[in-house]
């Protein structure tokens, strides 16, 4: 802003909250934020005495949005907020940097109702309630939540969550934290002695749990008692406050544009006090609007560049030229072969589909196998074919074209983080049951109950209870405008009435002839899964005709439907990002949002994404080489074998239920496989173990990442004939001790394990300088914790057969569970005892592992130099049947944070 235009805010800048009120008063300004203050005070008078003040509704399905409420409007404050908030209306005024889908922490808003309620249980509830949201249907209480009340609750309840979280990284860290909540308390007018038991050095630390639980009701108390619309007030006035600051930065010379103020952070405020009006905000600031400000009020409507190819003759008609040539130019538009677009390709190719899935419905019969497999929904295992599916049923059921056509259409996608390439596809016949929808998801669906009702040998639901069973396709084919008559469920319950009686399905019938003393007999002996009923062509009549007549009514409007709507979203969300950045999105950011609907539409071809919605591609997509082979069930096949799998059997499971798990773990890694040759293609290199993501990938050795990794990526090389990745051993490793632990000592360098016996083991951190605190973890094979309570320590000293005691941690190995694969020892540094402590030359360990019937193991690490405050000292795990014990030592300089979180531990003190 130019300095010879003082405004009324310049000083509320640096004033304080209370000062800054009164100038604000003082201008003017004040009133336009009375009833949005009003509001926000009385809801946080209902949540600090108790009251929830948000409900959070989980969506069905995994693609599902969840919705959120906010408790306890009037029906007049419902309609201001629907005004004042709506996402439309937002938009109207021109908050197109609105996201369609918002991730909220509505927890911390309850948190002072579950505190109250739940008190043991409180921020894990909390955790708990956080929710994604679509602001696509309005959405007013979300954006309410998101821009006003979100923030003013994390503002005040910083404390509790901050001691919820554990110490962060250093003591300075934890010092200036603690300084900075403070001050944000004395800004907003709340006595600094409501923090005696939270702050840094308060003695948190020597609470117990039920003391920790009375300290955080203490300060919920403490907050009650102040006015509330002084919190309110306060905590609007410094959230503008920063508005004002970023406005006078970028404001120098004359007011700039929206889109330069308007960051990321600064975003829910223009929402939550300014109705996400950017003049309104200029009204507030009393500055007049940039002179090349456009404030978009509405998005101009998609245009569509799909079908083209059947106009050609009226376009050569009028032009005066051969369709020929017609057709050669809209080839050329398109970048493809013919002037058919790759939608309509697509198009083409479902009714082709469509009509062969029908055709294979229509004529099955009692006798032949089931049609469970004929759609490619996603199970991949590599055990055998059990419960009547069939993998790939579809190559042996439908013609070979079809076929064909599938494979070459839906063979490509582009991966929404490495947007820059197109690769491979391992499963081109998912993507296209996932293009075709609800409607393959009904028809199908339907299809197969009417089987397993009649044929057996069990259907989770009846005939009866189709229309409730399937109700969430059935609601987006009604939303499309396709909807399934009624008469379809009278008629299947009206056929379900007149099946025949239930017959049992006789697996084995065995006779064997006994002799006795007394004579001779015949022992029967049969063994029966499940049953059926008679009736089932009747059924599968009933299902074809009116699937017929509703592909007959239906069908092309349906598929148009779905890809207009596709396509018609994604040119959406570029006119809202043009309007929101003033400028195209790059490539990169595109792939966003539109990498869906370029995956099933245009085989992941961004560029023909851009073309279908009339705009340029800023970039062309690489196509690098395809690694992974035509069949892509095979691949998975052959890595399984190379990993070691092996056939499971009723037998393995039931006398090697260790091994069994290895296996299964081994299948999951065979079908990862696919998804590591689709990142070599991206990346143009094996990924590594970061990029592939740990976290999903359970690595069927003991050795885990240093041991499996190496071995899962030499295996794939091999299969792709590609060179495999250099890898080395980390650095201080070394091999396993052989043989069975004895009565000898073993000295184990890091990273080395030792063989243990089935029984209790016992492991003492021996420790110089400075006492640490000694605590054990109990992990699951995928490396996290199943619950908060694996977490064994000092207040929570006993759990599944772990327990510590002192210095030593004690695991009872046959008693612990079974989903338990290992034990990690911890010690760690208690800061606020020992502020400045860290492990180093001074304050060191060493381990000693000891088991009842005799040895022993030790390990010493190398100091720590790094100011590392927690280590992971031993592990014990399981190895097939057995058990052993790994020298560790990996430090951790971020505390017990840190370790929380790879362990997935939601720590509540």
């Amino acid at each position: 802003m130019a300095s010879d235009q003082p405004r009324w805010w310049h000083p509320v800048i640096d004033a304080s909250p209370e000062e800054a009120l009164v100038l604000e008063a003082a201008a003017g300004q004040q009133q336009r934020f009375a009833q949005l203050d009003t509001l926000a005070a009385r809801l946080l008078t209902a949540a600090l005495k108790g009251g929830p003040t948000v409900s959070v509704v989980r969506g069905i399905g995994p693609q599902a949005a969840d919705s959120v409420a906010v408790v306890g409007l009037s029906a007049q404050e419902k309609a201001w907020c629907a005004e004042t908030f709506g996402v439309p209306e937002q938009q109207r005024r021109g908050a197109w940097y609105l996201p369609q889908k918002l991730s909220l922490k509505a927890g911390a808003v309850n948190l002072p109702h579950l505190v109250r309620e739940r008190p043991a249980h409180a921020l894990t509830l909390a955790a708990d309630d956080s929710a994604g949201v679509s602001l696509v249907d309005g959405a007013a209480d979300a954006v309410l939540l998101w821009s006003v009340l979100v923030p003013l609750f994390e503002a005040l309840i910083e404390p509790i969550r901050v001691r919820a979280a554990g110490p962060t990284k250093t003591i300075d860290d934890q010092r200036r934290l603690w300084s900075g909540i403070e001050e944000r308390y004395r800004l907003l007018g709340i006595a600094s002695d409501v923090l005696e038991a939270f702050r840094f050095g308060g003695g948190w630390h020597r609470l117990d749990r039920h003391g920790q639980q009375h300290a955080r009701l203490r300060l919920l108390d403490a907050l009650a008692s102040v006015d509330p619309l002084q919190l309110v007030t306060r905590h609007r006035i410094l959230q503008l406050q920063a508005l004002m600051a970023g406005f006078a930065k970028k404001s120098k010379t004359g007011t700039a544009l929206a889109r330069r103020v308007v960051t990321r952070a600064l975003q829910p405020v223009i929402s939550g006090y300014f109705t996400g009006d950017w003049l309104a905000t200029l009204d507030y600031l009393q500055a007049p609007p940039h002179p090349d400000e456009e404030v978009i009020t509405a998005l101009p409507e998609p245009r569509l560049y799909v079908g083209m190819s059947a106009q050609a003759a009226g376009m050569a008609a009028e032009a005066g030229i051969p369709e020929d040539e017609i057709h050669a130019m809209l080839a050329a538009f398109l970048g493809g072969p013919t002037s058919l677009s790759p939608v309509e390709e697509r198009v083409a190719a479902l009714r082709e589909w469509w009509t062969a899935f029908d055709q294979a419905h229509a004529v099955q019969r009692p006798g032949m196998r089931s049609l469970w497999g004929l759609v490619d929904d996603g199970i991949m295992g590599l055990g055998p074919d059990e419960h009547g599916f069939t993998r790939q049923l579809y190559r042996q059921v439908l013609p070979a074209s079809v076929n064909e056509q599938v494979d070459r259409l839906w063979q490509s996608v582009t991966l929404q983080r490495h947007a820059t390439s197109i690769v491979s596809n391992p499963h081109p016949h998912q993507l296209m049951a996932q293009t075709l929808g609800p409607a393959l998801e009904f028809w199908h669906g339907v299809a197969l109950t009417a089987w397993f009702v009649c044929e057996g040998p069990y259907s989770r639901a009846p005939l009866s209870g189709l229309a409730d069973y399937y109700s969430r396709p059935l609601t987006a084919l009604r939303e499309a405008g396709c909807p399934v008559p009624t008469g379809l469920f009278e008629e299947l319950r009206t056929a379900e009435r007149h099946l025949g009686p239930e017959e049992s399905i006789v697996r084995d019938h065995r006779e064997l002839p006994v002799d006795t003393a007394v004579g001779s007999f015949s022992l029967t002996m049969s063994y029966s899964s499940g049953s059926r009923r008679e009736g089932f062509e009747r059924v599968r009549d009933i299902v074809a005709r009116h699937r017929r007549a509703w592909a007959d009514q239906y069908l092309g409007t349906y598929l148009e439907q779905r890809w207009r709507t596709a396509l018609e979203d994604v040119a959406r969300a570029h006119h809202r990002h043009v309007a929101a950045k003033g400028r195209p999105p790059t490539l990169i950011q595109f792939a966003q949002f539109a990498t869906a609907a370029a995956n099933q539409w245009t085989g992941g071809d961004l560029g023909g994404l851009y073309t279908a919605i009339g705009e340029p591609a800023p970039a062309q997509q690489e196509r690098p080489a395809r690694l992974l082979p035509g069949d892509c069930y095979d691949f998975a096949r052959r890595v399984y074998t190379a990993l070691g799998g092996i056939a499971v059997d009723d037998d393995l499971r039931m006398n090697q239920p260790e091994e069994a798990r290895r296996q299964w773990q081994i299948n999951g890694l065979a079908v990862e496989s696919l998804r590591y040759v689709q990142l070599h293609e991206a990346l143009g290199q094996p990924p590594t173990f970061k990029q592939f993501g740990s976290a999903r990938l359970a690595l069927a050795w003991p050795g885990g990442e240093t041991e499996g990794w190496p071995v899962f990526q030499r295996a794939l090389a091999t299969l792709t004939a590609t060179s495999p990745p250099a890898s080395e051993p980390p650095v201080g490793t070394a091999e396993a001790v052989p043989g069975v632990l004895d009565n000898t000592k073993h000295v184990l360098a890091k990273g080395a394990n030792a063989p243990l016996r089935t029984e209790s083991v016992a492991v003492r951190l021996v420790t110089t300088g400075l006492p640490v605190d000694v605590s054990a973890v109990l992990l699951t094979g995928h490396g996290k914790v199943r619950s908060d309570h694996d977490l064994v320590f000092y207040n929570h000293p006993h759990h599944d057969g772990v327990r510590t005691s002192g210095d030593t941690v004690t695991a009872d190995l046959p008693h612990v569970p079974d989903d338990v694969h290992t034990v990690a020892v911890i010690a760690s540094i208690d800061l606020e005892a020992q502020p400045i402590a860290s492990f180093d030359q001074h304050t060191t360990w060493y381990a000693e592992v000891t088991q009842p019937t005799g040895g022993e193991i030790a390990f010493t690490p190398v100091p720590f130099a790094s100011g590392e405050t927690v280590t992971i000292a031993m592990e014990i795990y399981r190895h097939g049947s057995s058990w052993k014990a790994r020298a560790v030592g990996q430090g951790y300089d971020t505390g017990l944070a840190g370790l929380a979180a790879d362990y997935g531990i939601n720590v509540e003190p």
